[in-house]
């Protein structure tokens, strides 16, 4: 099994049965340059992303793939470490005094 390390998805699409997600990290050209995520507000617009790795697999395997994010999710331990994240303001569109509810 081959690791491979991304920073995030980028873009998922569904055509003919088919689900393709990108995958990106943070190109290092632009880390060199001195562009970083704790620079001014700004930073996140001058970071290039790089195509890192796609992943493409059918619409069951992907809706599965879905229920056990969902269940990690779901998770008590989780749930505390994104209420964390959310008070912390670290987690895009949640605002930093509204943590998420627990799941029920």
């Amino acid at each position: 099994m081959q690791d491979i390390y991304v920073d995030t998805v980028t873009a998922i699409n569904f055509n003919n049965g088919i689900v393709r997600m990108i995958m990106v990290d943070q190109d290092p050209d632009s880390l060199a340059d001195g562009v970083d995520a704790g620079a001014e507000a700004n930073a996140a617009q001058d970071i290039r992303l790089r195509k890192k790795q796609q992943v493409i697999m059918p619409l069951n395997g992907f809706l599965y793939m879905v229920s056990v994010i969902k269940g990690l999710i779901d998770d008590p331990k989780m749930q505390d470490i994104i209420s964390r994240h959310a008070q912390a303001g670290l987690l895009p569109g949640a605002a930093a005094d509204q943590p998420r509810a627990p799941a029920e």
